[in-house]
């Protein structure tokens, strides 16, 4: 892979790799951006390209050392996410191999999943034994806004007192949801979503998904590459319309109908299935807004409802859509956190009809982590 093999995210690869030619490579970056846009994928190709036996600024992707990285079996690069298995090792494992195995796998935990004190701790003592086989070591934080505040407190102390030959690589979706003391130490690098000409082309080569499917996928994603493949496993089609139905309710519902809306949802056994209930009932609000703004049809994601978008958009107006965006959109971050399904939904939900006026933060609820 490398850096030359991750998809797009041409201004931040450049940044990294003019970090490694001047050789002012920082203690600690901070890779933020959406869900699904690879910058998991990206921190790894940073750690080839930090390691290259060729000394490659973006990594080869032939040497040893770059191919031991990309299967996740180097000693001086360090992967962490969040778990919530018993037997956590086992649960890492497993999912390492799995990603290194499956281009297009999709990340997930459940709820209780976390990145925990002990796994800090253990990770700063082993940063004591300075650099094993490579010239540095990288230790990649995936998923961090699910770190505990313990954890979260044990990492700043160990990014207060910089060890030599350390990288740390942390990604989340939002740098809000992190402690500021964190953010502070780490240089951020923004990862943008992916163009849709790339995921169509992901999709077909890699999914064997029909182009005609893959471009429909491709608008729905909204640039994130992990939602077009979820999308692909279901009937789109059919889950759009239940999400659209189910918008109307809650606008036209009374309280008690909202709050069964919510907890049919959350009672889902697949966390995914909420995030893409979400995910779809947003990128409808951003076409109306687009709509009301003269875009053109290429320009929306569900171009094949023109005709009902153009007449929800004559009667709607924009404060409200801003409204309803930020409202979607505050659902997406806090999904990331530990925050009890349940009572987000019911609150947003309540939010969108217009029934709770206050703008309360969802993600306050039932918060257990960084903020």
């Amino acid at each position: 892979m490398g850096l030359r093999g991750v998809i797009d995210q041409d201004r931040a690869k450049e940044f990294l790799k003019n970090c490694i030619v001047s050789g002012r490579i920082a203690h600690g970056y901070l890779f933020h951006g959406p869900r699904g846009v690879g910058k998991s994928t990206l921190a790894l190709a940073f750690a080839q390209a930090l390691n290259c036996d060729n000394r490659d600024p973006e990594g080869c992707d032939i040497c040893p050392s770059c191919k031991r990285i990309a299967r996740y079996h180097h000693p001086d690069v360090t992967f962490i996410f969040p778990t919530a298995s018993r037997n956590e090792y086992e649960e890492i494992a497993s999912t390492l191999k799995n990603r290194s195995e499956n281009p297009l796998f999709i990340h997930t935990f459940p709820e209780a999943a976390s990145i925990k004190i002990k796994t800090i701790q253990n990770l700063r003592m082993d940063l004591a034994m300075g650099v094993r086989e490579g010239r540095r070591r990288v230790v990649i934080l995936a998923y961090t806004e699910r770190m505990g505040v313990e954890a979260a407190n044990c990492l700043l102390r160990i990014l207060e007192e910089p060890t030599g030959g350390v990288t740390f690589v942390l990604t989340v979706t939002s740098h809000h949801l992190l402690l500021p003391t964190i953010v502070s130490r780490c240089q951020a690098v923004k990862c943008g979503p992916l163009p849709t000409r790339e995921i169509e082309r992901i999709l077909v080569e890699k999914n064997a998904a029909s182009p005609q499917v893959s471009a429909i996928l491709a608008r729905l994603s909204g640039g994130s590459l992990s939602a077009a493949v979820e999308f692909a496993g279901q009937d789109v089609v059919e889950y759009r319309k239940e999400t659209l139905q189910s918008l109307e309710e809650i606008r036209r519902g009374k309280p008690t109908e909202i709050l069964k809306i919510a907890e049919a949802l959350a009672a889902r056994s697949d966390r995914n299935q909420v995030r893409v209930f979400v995910h779809l009932a947003l990128l409808w609000q951003r076409d109306l807004l687009l709509v009301k703004c003269g875009a053109r049809e290429s320009d929306i994601a569900n171009p094949d409802m023109i005709g009902v978008l153009r007449e929800e958009a004559s009667v709607i107006e924009f404060p409200e859509l801003k409204r309803r965006i930020e409202i979607l959109e505050e659902i997406v971050s806090s999904m990331e956190q530990h925050v009890e399904l349940s009572l987000l939904l019911s609150s947003s939900f309540l939010r969108l009809a217009g029934v709770v006026k206050e703008p309360s933060r969802p993600f306050d609820i039932g918060r257990q982590v960084v903020g």
